[in-house]
């Protein structure tokens, strides 16, 4: 019984930081990315002389 509890006490502890870990990773690779399109873009932008 008390590995039992254990396992659920340690299933509930991890699903918090597998979901922050797949977050993360998430967030990590849109900036890897957005840098990426960034320096795609870098002579590609419009001139702004609007009046």
């Amino acid at each position: 019984m008390l590995e039992l509890l254990i396992g659920l006490a340690e299933a509930i502890l991890m699903v918090p930081v597998v979901m922050a870990i797949i977050l993360g990773l998430i967030y990590g690779l849109g900036e890897v990315f957005n840098v990426i399109s960034t320096i795609g873009h870098h002579n590609k932008q419009p001139a702004k002389d609007r009046r």
